[in-house]
């Protein structure tokens, strides 16, 4: 498979990001190993994409492989005569045919580990979902920020914005 350097960047990218940084604060270990779920999801995510990327770049290469025994072929329609079990006669049309065959091969793996890392992906964020942290308790503020309020006059409800101004 043919790559470029920015499809080479961009793979090498997709598998640094779960990495983490050393100046990004590493929350300590929980004592019921869910920090390994949560660096094994984004893993599982980046994979994923990095297979698609290989997958979608095998696809390209593939297609240029047949578009090129296919040119190949209206130009001399006599030699891409096929025998009796489907093959080329001539040889080296056969060689690239199977080379496309291949490469299609290879597009199939690269999708098919790109759906399977996606539902691992997809099934450890759902296993990540922890019920036991409850979000912090933000009191409701009503004299500032958006929220609704009864139009005492009509019974219409309003949007409306509070400014704090002053002092309470």
């Amino acid at each position: 498979m043919r790559t470029t350097p920015g499809l080479r960047s961009l793979l090498l990218l997709a598998l640094l990001a779960p990495l983490p940084l050393r100046a990004q604060a590493i929350d300590p270990p929980r004592p019921d190993g869910s920090s390994v779920m949560a660096y094994a999801k984004w893993g599982a995510l980046g994979a994923a994409v990095t297979a698609g990327v290989i997958g979608f770049a095998a696809h390209n290469d593939a297609d240029g492989l047949f578009d090129d025994l296919e040119a190949i072929c209206e130009d001399d329609p006599v030699r891409c005569r096929l025998d009796d079990n489907g093959a080329y006669i001539d040889a080296e049309l056969e060689r690239r045919f199977q080379d496309v065959l291949d490469a299609d091969g290879r597009v199939r793996t690269a999708l098919i580990v790109s759906q399977v890392a996606v539902a691992a992906a997809v099934a450890m964020f759902l296993l990540d979902l922890d019920a036991d942290d409850d979000p912090d308790n933000v009191p409701y503020d009503p004299e500032r920020g958006f929220g609704l309020r009864n139009n005492p006059s009509d019974g219409r409800a309003e949007l409306v914005y509070v400014l704090p101004l002053g002092r309470r």
